[in-house]
């Protein structure tokens, strides 16, 4: 829960271009489709908080993986008419990259060619696939069997200073997360038939 350098068509740029003036030595790490994605691009991904780190051993590899699903999510986003998130809320999410660089942030831009345009395009494409994922996959209703089940299945979930909470006290909290759940899993399958359809390719380590 999205960022690709391209050179041919902005609307399906991920990531950004080089700032003016500067050369690029950068290594392919990824290709999507017609799309290049670039060690660059993970490492920019990862200094603003574009992907969630995941606690991997590999916290590049996991990057790329969530920069390839975004790239897939923009380009089919892209086939229709995109959604178009408020200038405020664009305005917000940039912030948000920002905070979360805090004081590296000015490494991450230099060290990654990127500048305040790039901010911008990869904030609004944050929120472009937000909005999309909101509108084709809303929560379902969650009935009382099964949050139930939910309970039954996770209830190391459900603990409250090391006390199993009652299926009555933790029901609200099950439905919620069984929704979200059934969402996320509704939105890997359609991300599973993206991939398939899609050439990707991952050219080996220079």
């Amino acid at each position: 829960m999205i960022r690709v350098i391209c050179c041919t068509a902005a609307l399906i740029t991920l990531l950004g271009v080089p700032a003016p003036g500067q050369t690029r030595l950068d290594r392919v790490v990824a290709r999507v489709g017609t799309e290049s994605l670039f060690e660059t691009d993970v490492k920019a991904a990862l200094g603003l908080g574009i992907v969630e780190p995941t606690g991997s051993l590999d916290p590049d590899t996991a990057a790329l993986e969530q920069l390839i699903d975004r790239q897939l999510m923009l380009a089919e986003i892209l086939r229709g008419v995109p959604p178009e998130p408020e200038v405020a809320a664009v305005d917000e999410e940039v912030q948000r990259m920002r905070s979360y660089a805090a004081a590296t942030l000015k490494s991450v831009m230099d060290g990654n060619g990127i500048d305040d345009v790039f901010l911008r395009r990869a904030a609004r494409d944050t929120l472009r696939i937000q909005l999309y994922l909101d509108t084709r996959f809303p929560d379902l209703p969650v009935s009382d069997a099964e949050a139930q089940q939910y309970y039954n299945n996770n209830q190391s979930a459900f603990r409250r200073n090391g006390v199993l909470m009652t299926f009555d006290q933790a029901a609200g909290a099950a439905r919620d997360q069984a929704a979200r759940d059934r969402r996320d899993g509704r939105i890997r399958q359609w991300l599973e038939g993206l991939r398939r359809r899609t050439e990707i390719t991952r050219p080996a380590a220079r």
